[in-house]
């Protein structure tokens, strides 16, 4: 399910001939970019404009690299961000469900009217405005039935739903996925400082045992030299 909802999130950014560079960059990090322009059959200039965009929306990453073997430029390697990628498109499914619920309140709270001969559609407003006739034809307008049209945005808000539904399941998913790694590298990076800190008292001890050792060498010469200062 990732493939099919990140391709629907490219193609509604960028288009719908961006949607290979899911397929290049799903499960992989940092991928070249002229890899990704061979791939696609594109130019990089071209490559590096829907990959700009993506990463404008937040869809991509990116760490560059400079190439000393090609005149320092820089290479870029791109990654998918999935997390941003899925909450991006939950977004706009909500608000997309939103947009026809505030339709279907209209369509049951206005009344509209229709010439059934040029099938011209207007407001109560706009039919008062012009005597419940059409300014088309002359026609007297009729009241619109829009339980059928009511139905059909149902319709459509329920596969939304349906489609918000498993954006949801996936970025939990996700979600947790990323969290386990997060935790991976704190206990790491955790591990790593206790390490660290276990070091430096190592070394610590080692130069106070050092520095203890010195002292006793010289007190040992300051008393040998006095023992002998007194044989004199």
């Amino acid at each position: 399910m990732h493939i099919k909802l990140l391709k629907d999130i490219v193609a509604s950014s960028v288009g719908q001939s961006a949607t290979g560079i899911v397929d290049l960059l799903y499960g992989k990090k940092n991928v070249n970019e002229f890899l990704i322009a061979k791939k696609l059959k594109l130019t990089i200039n071209q490559t590096r404009n829907i990959l700009y965009k993506l990463s404008d929306e937040g869809l991509v990453t990116f760490i560059r690299k400079k190439d000393n073997k090609k005149g320092g430029w820089y290479t870029y390697f791109w990654t998918l961000n999935l997390e941003k990628s899925l909450s991006k498109f939950k977004d706009k499914v909500s608000k997309d469900i939103e947009h026809l619920e505030q339709q279907i309140s209209l369509k049951k709270s206005a009344r509209f009217f229709i010439c059934s001969s040029c099938h011209a559609e207007m407001n109560e407003e706009q039919a008062l405005l012009h005597d419940y006739t059409c300014p088309e034809c002359g026609e007297l307008l009729q009241l619109k039935d829009t339980s059928a049209e009511i139905d059909q945005l149902k319709q459509q808000i329920s596969k939304l739903e349906e489609s918000l539904s498993g954006v949801n399941k996936e970025l939990d998913i996700v979600m947790a996925v990323e969290a386990k790694k997060r935790d991976r590298k704190m206990k790491n990076e955790k591990k790593k400082i206790l390490a660290e800190r276990a070091e430096r008292k190592r070394q610590r001890l080692k130069e106070q045992k050092k520095l203890v050792s010195a002292k006793g060498k010289k007190v040992k010469q300051e008393k040998s030299g006095k023992s002998s200062a007194r044989k004199k």
